[in-house]
């Protein structure tokens, strides 16, 4: 079994960014950042990133309004 990591990040309109949650889950991710998308005016963008096994962030993908 392989270990997966991911983390989602929000970006705000001054281009702040802010760790949301962090998950072995891309789809729970992916069901948070569409949330926090439409309930937070301020969020205009997220980011899912994968973690490898040193600890280096990856972009995967990125969710927008």
């Amino acid at each position: 079994m392989t270990w997966e990591h991911y983390e989602l990040y929000s970006i705000d309109e001054d281009g702040n960014e802010e760790l949301i949650d962090t998950d072995g889950s891309v789809k729970k991710l992916r069901q948070l950042a569409t949330l926090s998308l439409e309930e937070d005016e301020g969020i205009i963008e997220c980011i899912i990133y994968q973690e490898d096994e040193e600890g280096e962030l990856t972009e995967l993908e990125r969710i927008s309004k």
